[in-house]
């Protein structure tokens, strides 16, 4: 697990950034500012965990016949997508 400091060294991708920022559009936020700084820290975080799973996608158990195909498939692609 990354340290916070190695956290808010990640430069944050468009893709997370848009994942962040969809906090600020649902019904039950929609009325709050966006603070951009904290758009970015949910972002730097979501990149984190992303490349944790794309190196998770790495094992056997993911593999096409593996035991953990079918929660990878429902859990983890959407996530990555």
């Amino acid at each position: 697990m990354l340290t916070n400091k190695e956290i808010e060294e990640i430069t944050p991708t468009e893709e997370a950034l848009g994942v962040a920022a969809r906090a600020w559009c649902l019904t039950t936020t929609e009325n709050i500012t966006m603070d951009v700084a904290l758009a970015k820290a949910f972002a730097q975080i979501i990149d984190h965990y992303r490349e944790a799973l794309i190196w998770c996608s790495g094992s056997n158990d993911f593999a096409v016949d593996g035991q953990a195909r079918k929660g990878w498939e429902k859990l983890c692609v959407p996530l990555l997508d």
